[in-house]
């Protein structure tokens, strides 16, 4: 290769990929977009649509657009966030943030008429799919949340957590500057906990029982649940966003959770957290320790889900799976973590927002959110006999 070519090649313009949606209850399907998005291109700009656009084609947001933009910019792959981005994607919009393409996945999105939103940029040619993620969607989230609720009405009423007001985040952070066993909660305590909050189900049998219990099947879950594998979990690691080892010069914080529907009380959680150190460890429980934690409601993903949610977080160096609920000095150990003492920290997020809050914003636009779920699955099921019946008259068949 001559100087010449070098030197054109270093002043290539970066290809800027537009990439838009709604991103209600942000989960790791969202994020595995925004991965195969940006690997289309340089740079991953992502348009965030409005409270009132989303309200207006979908139904009611549970996160508001505030939080939904700093979700969004919290994912690693993200380079760019365009605030309340118009519904039905136009050449224009693209033009205006110097994007070569649109990059959507290979499920249907349809507008409040049943219109595609990306017609005009498929027609001007400036249009790419990639895969969707199997088995999660907004949709999917919204049904095993309604199922569980559904499932608590039968055996007791809802009350207790969910009646409680301004529930504000101040999980511990096992603040990296000490050895020995750091008690997050005694065994005692975590037998009695069993006892009185034995959630009713567990997000494998939830997750199965939504599959199964599906009369229609469409794009909303591609008629499957999400199948752990190892594969998914490299690609949120390896790359020039993957996760690395300490090294002598960081300050490592251990934050140990459940981070079940990742939401900005967990984001403003973790961005606190990085005050005291720049390398976050975070400690993930399994499904078991978490539904003790979340008590009679249970968790709704499972370990690996929350796994790729957490991974997906641009401030996450590294994740313990399955982490003791009592942290010993083997862990603290392998991190590198200082010897000092004063190594247990209590971090207030300064949210509001948790876990069972959102599950309360959902519990009171119940019958919206149920409506929005049949609506999808009628739109869905309608497109689907259509292009039964347009490749019938071709001679083929088309299989769900």
């Amino acid at each position: 290769m001559t100087n010449t070519q070098c030197t054109h090649s270093n002043d290539r313009r970066p290809i800027r990929v537009w990439v838009d949606g709604c991103f209600d209850l942000v989960h790791f399907g969202h994020a595995n977009a925004l991965r195969q998005a940006k690997a289309l291109g340089d740079q991953l700009i992502v348009g965030v649509h409005s409270d009132e656009e989303v309200k207006f084609h979908k139904g009611p947001p549970v996160f508001t657009e505030q939080e939904r933009y700093r979700l969004i910019r919290a994912i690693k792959w993200v380079d760019e966030v365009v605030e309340a981005a118009p519904y039905v994607t136009a050449v224009k919009t693209m033009d205006e943030h110097e994007c070569a393409f649109t990059a959507h996945g290979d499920d249907i999105t349809l507008t409040a008429d049943g219109s595609d939103p990306y017609h005009f940029v498929k027609v001007a040619g400036r249009y790419k799919e990639f895969r969707r993620t199997e088995g999660i969607s907004t949709t999917e989230l919204l049904t095993r949340i309604l199922k569980r609720l559904a499932k608590l009405e039968e055996s007791t009423s809802i009350t207790g957590p969910f009646e409680k007001p301004n529930l504000r985040r101040t999980r511990s952070v096992d603040f990296t500057t000490g050895t020995g066993l750091v008690p997050l909660q005694s065994s005692k305590e975590l037998s009695t906990q069993k006892q009185s909050y034995e959630p009713t189900t567990s997000p494998l049998e939830l997750d199965s029982e939504s599959s199964s219990n599906s009369s229609h099947v469409g794009w909303t879950n591609c008629g499957m649940s999400y199948m752990p594998n190892t594969l998914r979990i490299t690609q949120f690691c390896n790359g020039e966003y993957g996760l690395r080892e300490p090294t002598a010069d960081d300050i490592v914080v251990y934050v140990p959770g459940t981070f079940d529907l990742f939401h900005i009380g967990h984001l403003s959680f973790l961005e606190k957290c990085l005050e005291f150190g720049n390398y976050l460890v975070v400690g993930l429980y399994s499904d078991a320790t978490a539904a003790l934690e979340s008590q009679r409601m249970g968790v709704i993903l499972t370990l690996q889900e929350r796994l790729l949610s957490v991974l997906a977080c641009r401030y996450v160096s590294n994740v313990v799976i399955d982490a003791p609920h009592e942290v010993p000095a083997t862990l603290l150990d392998h991190f590198k973590i200082p010897k000092q003492r004063g190594i247990f920290r209590r971090v207030d997020s300064g949210s509001s927002v948790t876990t069972t809050s959102v599950i309360t914003r959902i519990l009171k636009h119940r019958v919206d959110y149920e409506q929005r779920n049949r609506s999808k699955e009628a739109k869905e099921a309608k497109l689907i006999a259509s292009l039964k019946s347009n490749v019938t008259c071709l001679g083929l068949s088309l299989k769900n």
